[in-house]
């Protein structure tokens, strides 16, 4: 950065600040966002009885910047890779909940989860300890016995943060639509 170009350096976060900077942004701006096409997606799926057919590619009309994002779904019995175009208008967290998978990340995500498999684990878990760890352990043994290893090292975090996370926001349509409270004990 040249001398005096008027921008201050970023401060280097560590990661437990990074943690607290995502899930700022998930409570406050994604979540909230979400209920609305959350519903509309329980209401065309019959809660999740039903896979409805993917909604139509959206092209965004304000000539929006636009990225492509690569991302690992999981799915009940395997891994599938979905490209998406997303824009500041048509998030990528939108777009998967659209199609009823879960966003690993509220802004670029890598990884998604079928709505489905998180509800199953959501209920598993409020009949025994939760344990994240072996969730995943076993759901990537899973895949893996399948043919579908889970490559990077960081797909198998995202996983473990990932059902507090959907659990949010179901908690959130319990509580009067307010995703900015802390969520309650497990």
């Amino acid at each position: 950065m040249p001398y005096g170009s008027g921008e201050l350096p970023r401060p280097r976060l560590n990661g437990l600040q990074k943690k607290q900077n995502q899930w700022r942004r998930w409570a406050q701006d994604v979540l909230p966002s979400l209920i609305v096409p959350y519903l509309a997606y329980l209401r065309q799926s019959k809660s999740l009885r039903r896979r409805p057919d993917p909604p139509a590619s959206q092209q965004c009309s304000k000539g929006c910047s636009q990225k492509n994002l690569e991302i690992i779904c999981v799915l009940f019995d395997h891994l599938d890779t979905l490209q998406l175009l997303v824009c500041p208008c048509y998030p990528a967290p939108h777009q998967l909940i659209s199609r009823g998978l879960f966003a690993c990340a509220p802004l670029a995500p890598s990884l998604a989860v079928d709505l489905r498999v998180l509800e199953l684990v959501k209920t598993l878990f409020v009949r025994i300890t939760p344990n994240t760890t072996a969730w995943c352990e076993a759901l990537e043994a899973f895949l893996y016995g399948r043919g579908y290893p889970l490559v990077q090292r960081a797909h198998s975090y995202r996983l473990r943060s990932h059902l507090p996370t959907y659990s949010h926001i179901t908690i959130c349509l319990c509580t009067e639509f307010d995703c900015s409270r802390p969520c309650p004990p497990a």
